[in-house]
């Protein structure tokens, strides 16, 4: 069953078709993986579904709910959340502090009951503090809690925005380019972590990256662009030794 689809995806920039009539679908609980050169439209393909861009055309569905139209801000709440290639945290605050603004989202206080600490407010913010300190042991970052992002090395903060996303309790995650920046060990351990998420928390995955191999290990399905175009679409082994994959990659 389709959790995510897909349908003639149309956006241009200066009349320059970043993607062009893309059309794909996303099974729930799979790793679909998005791959291709540089400038093929991956990232604007997540900005389409995190709608940071409009479509010139076409259509989104997620869960079953058009979200073509969908304002931006409404994306969390219906269980979407990403990660970015350069990370969007808030460097001056700890991890705990970052995680618990991906809490926010489900936040149901009105600002008087915040203002006076009400008991509601308590027993939410104690209920915030639990899953995110669920997220810390599953993603391992115990030691980090109380460290401000700033002092924390490239890797680390790579998982912490990875955990910021899971506190949202997504149920389709968009991971771009997890393991840019990273070493072979924590390329690794990335590998292991988003296979709990996966199976362990249930959540569909949609990554972004250039690591083939990671690719290959972790994906259920690939999706192959160039030039903003669909090139094919299959299971990884498939994928590598497609000719128009190969002609994108390497040339004629």
């Amino acid at each position: 069953m389709s959790l995510f689809e897909a349908r003639d995806l149309t956006v241009s920039f200066g009349g320059i078709h970043a993607v062009r009539d893309l059309s794909f679908d996303v099974r729930e609980g799979e790793i679909f993986s998005i791959i291709g050169p540089n400038g093929a439209g991956k990232t604007t393909v997540f900005n389409l579904i995190s709608r940071f861009y409009d479509v010139d055309a076409g259509t989104m569905t997620f869960a079953g709910e058009d979200i073509t139209a969908l304002p931006v801000h409404r994306v969390a709440e219906r269980g979407i959340a990403r990660t970015f290639q350069n990370t969007e945290l808030f460097e001056h605050e700890t991890v705990l502090k970052n995680l618990l603004i991906g809490r926010h989202v489900h936040r149901r206080t009105w600002l008087a009951e915040d203002l006076f600490f009400l008991p509601r407010v308590r027993r939410q913010d104690l209920a915030f503090r639990e899953k995110v300190e669920d997220v810390i042991d599953l993603l391992d970052l115990q030691s980090y809690r109380e460290q401000t992002i700033n002092g924390l090395p490239y890797g680390v903060r790579k998982m912490v925005e990875v955990a910021r996303a899971l506190c949202i309790e997504p149920r389709m995650l968009l991971l771009d380019e997890p393991s840019s920046g990273l070493n072979p060990e924590e390329t690794e351990d990335l590998s292991f972590w988003i296979e709990d998420v996966n199976e362990d928390l249930g959540v569909t995955i949609i990554m972004v990256e250039h690591d083939m191999n990671l690719v290959t290990r972790m994906s259920h399905r690939v999706l192959a662009m160039a030039d903003g175009v669909e090139l094919a679409v299959g299971e990884p082994r498939e994928i590598q030794e497609h000719p128009a994959v190969l002609r994108a990659y390497l040339g004629d």
